[in-house]
């Protein structure tokens, strides 16, 4: 059960940074493609700062959670061998 748990928190933060880092290439070739299309000054003036917004939430999140995830994961595993040694101290 516990490594059932520890390799799903593990799995959740290899699936968070795949999904962050496809959606971050996809919304900014999107955003230089449509730039680059429209050559417009303005258009770039107002996009800037929702996708440097957009950026920043997608590198926290890409980052963030596996970093979480894999520290979950330990420790789920460290309290697993911690009371799987602690039974075998008492059933002796």
């Amino acid at each position: 059960m516990d490594d059932t748990l520890a390799s799903s928190l593990s799995a959740l933060g290899t699936t968070a940074f795949r999904w962050s880092a496809l959606l971050f290439v996809l919304l900014n070739g999107g955003a230089a493609l449509v730039i680059w299309l429209s050559r417009s000054r303005t258009l770039v003036n107002r996009l800037t700062p929702k996708l440097l917004l957009a950026d920043v939430l997608l590198l926290g999140s890409g980052i963030g959670v596996p970093i979480v995830s894999q520290a979950l994961a330990a420790v789920v595993r460290t309290v697993s061998v911690s009371s799987a040694s602690h039974v075998d101290i008492k059933a002796k």
